[in-house]
């Protein structure tokens, strides 16, 4: 029988309050679904993909973390806004 994984809390990932205050101050900036900095192409974003101006709820990492802190917080190449709906669809997907 293979142990079992523990997943750790959303705050022991990394998701704090400073995550918080800077995914959200990301948002302002990069205001709709699939947006990047440097107008780099979405990742997963069917709403970009369709031409469809969706206000992003969540800040997302394009390529997962898994802890890495350079990647976590590397908002220039590693972070995107989307919506709910493709947030869903991506982690989904296991990206």
């Amino acid at each position: 029988m293979a142990p079992r994984e523990i997943k750790l809390s959303a705050y022991a990932r990394g998701y704090t309050k400073l995550w918080t205050k800077r995914a959200t101050w990301f948002r302002r900036q990069y205001p709709l679904c699939g947006m990047r900095p440097n107008q780099a192409p979405p990742v997963m974003s069917q709403c970009h993909d369709e031409g469809r101006t969706t206000p992003a709820s969540c800040t997302d990492h394009v390529i997962p973390h898994r802890g890495d802190q350079v990647l976590f917080w590397d908002q220039l190449t590693n972070w995107q806004s989307l919506c709910d709906t493709c947030h869903r669809q991506k982690t989904q997907a296991g990206l």
